[in-house]
């Protein structure tokens, strides 16, 4: 049985409910909020874009979502998606080979295609997310088929990017850091003519940055990326504003897949790369789209909008076999060991279309706040994938490739086709939904919601209709109590692996129910906000693919996995001088499969049933703060069969921030931030030939000039 650690009792004690003299009533629908610090309480969102689509305080919100702001974000010097979502103890954190994150939300896994959404369309996630970009993050908990469609049961990330403003404002920082680290962003934002109603902003960055891991040639993997953005708002009338928006991200980098892990230790030491030192992987993403926001009435409005993802990838790699018993090729004799070669392009490209109609009115007492709205989504796809061979041989068949520690790691120069070009049908899918959210009288309101839902892949289409139910009793203005219900939907395409004994075998969907109950409550004179629940979730016809031997796996669908989980967050200023975010939680997450004993009962990978999460800041005074904060994730495993297990570990970050005003309406503002602190050793997300070892402890150190 897992045992509970220190960190998580204290966070869970530090969570108790504490007092409040004053809230907004939560009856009243607010507007949209951006973060800017000082003009609300610091890591306290009073609404979100993503639970709702309609304008709504978290108080009005039946169920639970977490906002990581911009204050949280440059104060974590946070660069990947990562690095922003560890702040959520809900959220696990599975491998990161090539180059991608892949996380789970209560347990379940984030799809690359369907998990991820920015500014409420869905992004295609097989890369790392320009944070530069992002105004904040959030995290929707629980199914949301209701009104995103096809998605897992755990939830959804949705990313905020930033907006232009009316007032001129600018910045550039620089920081380095450990591990050859640079880090440059600019960014500029204001009105382009005299009246205001035209206003731009452009983001750029530049990251570069090596690592403390060695290809067996002695050489280190690099990272080099580029990204840049430009937003455009434009005032058609004062009612309604059209909004242009357009980003580049250019992500150029070796490979290095993670560790082998032997006994609890990695291979070869935890500094040996297994892929060779050739390895590469680049990447280059395109997002553009436009949107419009008219307010018809003073109760009325309309949105809609489009945009395109367009995804491509390349990737050479030469990938050592490692793994226990016969998968484990290295001879320590002769200190070699088998690898494979590959090339493979890749190309993505995702169009998503919304339009949504909200307003609200009173019908036999009752204010009703609505929306109706529809949903769209295509995706395409073209690729191809090259084995080599060694130059020597005419067969692919033949001998294997070899790799010599402290030696050579040959590029093979003979390719074959692994299949033909892969070209399938266009994926697509609509819904239509809509959504009615019933005030009764101050203390009741009850949310009723369906959609209709249609996808058509390249074997099948689907039909489906996902309810959403919700009740909330406010016993105070400041207190919501809530049980909500709802459903989630994620077709599957067949098998498609040459290697896979089921290749070609069409997939049922995957369905997924919540039942929740929760609570929410304002604190402090409206200054921090207290959320608690308990969930059960159950998903039907889970997909797991098991390796039989170094070249063939095997595609089922297993029974059924049942997850049940305690929550508890609060953030915002405790005090004037003192603002927390924090959230622990416990989740028994089970697999029922009476049909295969090696997976029934069995906890699913990277799921750890206990975690939490703190981060806190102190202002010393008006240019001076601290920070301070943990992250404890606890005993997990790295499989679906439960036979390779990972120990929990706890990780302490710290910072600190001083401003210096070094003109009339300039800043210069110097941070430096340390990430594990005591350079905790442990083992992070990933199967056990692939696990991604925990970063070192890194220091950066950073200037930013605001004006």
């Amino acid at each position: 049985m897992l045992k509970k650690h220190p960190l998580a009792v204290f966070v869970a004690v530090a969570l108790s409910p504490l007092n409040s003299t004053a809230a907004t009533n939560p009856t009243e629908p607010v507007d949209e909020v951006y973060v800017v610090e000082g003009h609300q309480a610091r890591f306290k969102a009073n609404s979100n874009e993503t639970a709702m689509r309609m304008d709504v305080s978290q108080l009005e919100t039946a169920g639970q979502v977490a906002v990581m702001d911009q204050t949280l974000i440059q104060e974590q010097n946070a660069t990947t998606l990562g690095d922003v979502l560890v702040n959520d103890a809900s959220i696990g954190v599975g491998g990161t080979d090539r180059n991608r994150e892949i996380f789970m939300l209560r347990g379940f896994e984030l799809d690359t295609g369907t998990g991820y959404l920015r500014n409420g369309q869905q992004q295609w996630s097989y890369y790392r997310h320009p944070v530069e970009l992002m105004e904040r993050v959030e995290v929707l908990k629980g199914p949301a088929g209701l009104l995103y469609g096809k998605s897992a049961p755990g939830g959804l990330v949705n990313m905020v990017t930033k907006r232009p403003t009316a007032a001129f404002q600018a910045s550039i920082s620089q920081k380095v850091g450990t591990n050859d680290y640079q880090h440059t962003v600019a960014d500029a934002s204001g009105s382009l003519n005299q009246s205001g109603t035209l206003r731009g902003r452009m983001v750029l960055s530049k990251q570069s940055e090596g690592s403390s891991r060695r290809y067996l040639d002695g050489s280190e993997p690099e990272l080099d990326r580029q990204i840049a953005g430009l937003m455009l708002d434009y005032d058609i009338t004062p009612d309604t504003q059209l909004s242009l928006h357009y980003d580049r991200v250019i992500d150029d980098s070796n490979s290095d897949n993670g560790a082998n892990i032997i006994n609890g230790k990695p291979q070869l030491g935890s500094q040996f790369i297994w892929e060779a030192p050739w390895s590469f992987m680049d990447i280059d993403v395109e997002n553009y789209g436009v949107d419009i926001v008219s307010q018809l009435t003073p109760d009325w409005k309309v949105k809609a909008g489009y945009n395109r993802q367009d995804y491509e990838r390349h990737y050479h790699e030469g990938f050592g076999y490692r793994g226990e018993g016969k998968n484990n090729t290295y001879d320590p004799a002769t200190q070699t060991f088998e690898y494979f070669a590959m090339d493979r392009h890749d190309n993505w490209v995702l169009d998503t279309a919304y339009a949504d109609i909200t307003g609200k009115f009173d019908a036999n007492q009752i204010n009703h706040q609505v929306l109706v709205g529809m949903n769209g989504l295509r995706n395409d796809y073209v690729g191809q994938r090259y084995f080599y061979k060694d130059k020597t041989d005419n067969d692919k068949d033949d001998a294997p490739l070899i790799a010599q520690i402290g030696g050579a790691y040959p590029e093979p120069d003979i390719r074959y086709q692994d299949k033909e070009p892969r070209n399938p049908d266009a994926t697509y899918s609509t819904g239509i939904y809509a959504q009615d959210l019933m005030t009764l009288n101050p203390q009741w309101q009850v949310l009723a919601g369906l959609r209709y839902d249609r996808e058509e892949n390249e074997t099948d289409t689907y039909y489906n209709l996902l309810p959403k139910a919700a009740v909330m009793y406010h016993p105070t203005p400041e207190q919501t109590l809530y049980v909500t219900y709802s459903e989630s939907f994620e077709p599957k395409n067949p098998v498609d692996s040459n290697n896979d004994i089921n290749d070609g075998m069409a997939l049922d969907p995957v369905k997924g129910k919540l039942y929740e109950l929760g609570y929410k409550q304002a604190l402090l004179n409206d200054q921090a906000l207290f959320s608690a629940a308990v969930f059960q979730i159950e998903q039907e016809n889970i997909i797991v693919t098991e390796t039989i031997s170094k070249d063939i796996s095997r595609t089922t669908q297993l029974g059924k996995q049942i997850h049940k989980g305690v929550e508890l967050n609060l953030g915002g200023q405790v005090t004037d001088s003192w603002s927390l975010h924090s959230s622990a939680t416990y989740l028994h997450a089970r697999t029922e499969d009476p049909f295969d004993p090696k997976h029934d009962g069995k906890q699913p990978a990277d799921t750890p049933e206990w975690g939490a999460s703190i981060w806190s800041r102190y202002d010393v005074d008006n240019q001076t703060y601290v920070n301070l904060g943990a992250r404890y994730v606890g005993d997990r495993y790295g499989d679906t069969k439960n036979t390779y297990h990972k120990p929990g570990y706890t990780t302490v970050n710290a910072g600190v921030g001083h401003t210096v005003q070094t003109g009339e309406r300039s800043d210069l503002k110097l941070t430096v931030n340390v990430k594990n602190l005591f350079n905790e050793d442990y083992l992070a997300g990933g199967v056990q030939n692939k696990t991604t070892l925990g970063e070192e402890r890194k220091v950066v150190v950073g200037a930013s000039l605001q004006f």
